[in-house]
């Protein structure tokens, strides 16, 4: 089994006698995890729970620190139809499901990451996020070309203006649910769309006295990829804070939050106590968890204790 969350520190290696994998430190692909035979605790069925979820769309908040962009990026693998990526769930929990089979590879996946995005004024932000969306739709480029004359002609000046970097922000407000049209009447399937990191931005526009200007956009980029949208198959959004759903998401019905107080999800972010001493036994250091559960007393998340994998990885890594 490997795990993998998501920091930003450099990559720390750490080796186990006994299996010889390696502990990624500072490392957020999915993919890049399980190719390079990295130590892992197996969160996929996270993909099992929300695709058995009644909610359209889903936001997590979690702690800092917590394998959310991990989990997203596993997400994005999982349902990503460009290619096929089902070999990176073979020794999975979710790859036993009958689920596995149906859905692995099925849906166009739109993703992005606020995470970065800490501007110091509106302006930055705003450019900041327009680049990530024109990415976006540049990744998608080769799909989408081949239904572009098709489509009326506003939607096709809209793409353009974003692929051509002239889009008002007008445009990029509605960016994400043009680029789910296009997606999805290029490949005939409705599309997955994941935002890790929704509230950085938002954080950082209240810290920097600029929210009133910026919450706008982001209140009506999101309403657009998530309201109403019929090409959407889910949704799944990311952060720390659950900004109010009065300012971010009001007359979204479609959505679903599942905070630490709450029993879903309430195990596939972080480490439960099982994982946390299965990962000292893993690296010899069964006699270790006191010291663990002295100093970290984890967070209660639903009915279960979750430790912050942050926390528990350094402690492994220090002890090396």
């Amino acid at each position: 089994m490997n795990y993998l969350f998501n920091t930003q520190i450099c990559y720390n290696q750490i080796k186990n006698e006994s299996n010889m994998k390696r502990l990624p430190i500072g490392i957020s692909d999915f993919k890049q995890v399980i190719e390079e035979d990295n130590y892992f605790i197996d969160k996929s069925m996270l993909i099992h729970e929300l695709i058995n979820s009644n909610a359209q769309v889903t936001l997590l908040p979690r702690p800092r620190r917590f394998g959310k962009t991990l989990n997203l990026s596993m997400l994005r693998y999982f349902f990503n139809n460009r290619e096929d990526n089902s070999h990176l769930f073979k020794d999975l929990a979710i790859s036993k499901t009958p689920e596995f089979r149906e859905y692995v590879g099925k849906y166009p996946v739109i993703f992005l990451s606020f995470k970065d995005i800490k501007s110091s004024n509106s302006k930055d932000a705003l450019n900041k996020i327009s680049v990530l969306i024109r990415e976006e739709f540049g990744r998608h480029k080769k799909s989408i070309s081949k239904i572009i004359d098709t489509i009326n002609d506003e939607d096709r000046y809209n793409y353009y203006d974003i692929i051509q970097r002239k889009a008002t922000q007008d445009v990029y407000e509605k960016s994400l649910e043009l680029l789910s049209s296009l997606l999805s009447k290029a490949y005939n399937q409705k599309v997955v769309i994941l935002i890790d990191e929704y509230d950085t931005p938002i954080h950082a526009s209240y810290l920097n006295r600029y929210y009133s200007e910026f919450i706008e956009f982001i209140r009506n980029l999101l309403s657009g990829a998530f309201k109403d949208n019929d090409y959407l198959y889910r949704g799944v959004i990311t952060g720390i804070l659950r900004v109010s759903r009065e300012s971010i998401f009001s007359g979204l019905n479609n959505i679903a939050t599942y905070t630490i107080v709450d029993y879903e999800y309430s195990n596939r972010f972080g480490f439960t106590i099982d994982e946390t001493k299965k990962i000292l036994a893993d690296f010899n250091l069964n006699n270790r968890y006191k010291d663990v559960s002295d100093s970290y007393n984890g967070y209660k998340i639903g009915k279960e204790t979750i430790l912050n994998p942050w926390s528990i990885l350094n402690f492994v890594s220090d002890r090396e």
